[in-house]
């Protein structure tokens, strides 16, 4: 006969803990609580990118510099010398530089999301790894990327005196709502990946069409006036507004594009995030 065991004396009793499935947040409550905890991951994993971006590149860093000066240096002479666009009364290379600057981290970011999300399943099936953390550390890095090609834009403000003026601190908040958009296309399309191998080259399709959609290498006003409303539903043209205006006209852009880049960003990183987080509890059964 087996002698229930009872505690020392002056030792307390343990208590028994009981575990309720039916007591956990959402899933989207829950991989934010886990995001935040698992922060140093977050900032270990972005500098882990940063160093393979410039592994064993000879030019390195300076690379992040040269590579939208020479795409500019090209559209430039295509754009505004072969087709000859309307004068601008701005210099046309200030005119299309922070558009790719944008594009180009929209189109990179997202799509290594997408690429980081895939890769990353064998790992999470082994060890517990909030899954949104790839996600945003490959924001993180390509918004530092971002930032360090902001360099050679204010070097050639200076070169063709153009005014830097009080407006273009307002450019690094339009950077973060680009990155806040970029993250919730990211989720969602990467979420879409993991179920089907499709998206990622179909979503490649889009990003062509998305970027002669918006008004980076042409002005809006050559566009016809029908056309140009539909345009109002793009939400780069809102985002690409609220760096390029500082640039060009040395003033903040008006609010209503600051209040559709607001909204169209915080719509993208709810809808990303909730389609994420609900579904992230299959994708080992997908790896």
């Amino acid at each position: 006969m087996s002698i229930p065991s009872t505690p020392a004396p002056n030792q307390p009793a343990l208590r028994q803990q009981v575990y309720d499935s039916s007591r956990r947040p959402h899933p989207a409550v829950e991989e934010l609580q886990e995001l935040l905890r698992f922060w140093h991951l977050v900032v270990q994993w972005s500098r882990r990118n940063i160093k393979l971006r410039y592994k064993r590149s000879i030019l390195g860093v300076l690379w992040t510099l040269l590579e939208p000066l020479m795409l500019m240096t090209i559209l430039t002479v295509v754009f505004s010398t072969v087709f000859r666009f309307p004068k601008q009364a701005f210099p046309f290379p200030l005119y299309i530089l922070p558009g790719l600057l944008l594009y180009d981290f929209f189109n990179r970011s997202t799509m290594q999301i997408v690429e980081e999300t895939v890769a990353s399943l064998g790992l999470a099936s082994r060890i517990y790894v909030p899954r949104s953390a790839f996600a945003l550390a490959t924001v993180i890095t390509y918004l530092v990327n971002w930032a360090i090609a902001l360099i050679p834009l204010i070097a050639i403000m200076l070169v063709l005196r153009q005014p830097l003026s009080w407006s273009l601190l307002t450019v690094p908040l339009g950077m973060f709502l680009a990155a806040v958009f970029a993250l919730g296309v990211g989720l969602l399309v990467a979420t879409l990946g993991v179920f089907f191998h499709d998206v990622k080259l179909t979503y490649q399709v889009l990003l062509t069409g998305w970027f002669y959609a918006t008004p980076i290498i042409y002005p809006v006003e050559i566009v016809p006036e029908n056309i140009q409303k539909a345009l109002l539903l793009n939400p780069l043209l809102h985002l690409l507004a609220l760096v390029r205006q500082p640039v060009i006209l040395a003033r903040v852009a008006p609010l209503e594009n600051w209040l559709a880049a607001l909204g169209f960003s915080f719509a993208a990183l709810a809808a990303g995030w909730w389609v994420f987080t609900t579904r992230r509890n299959v994708f080992d059964y997908r790896s």
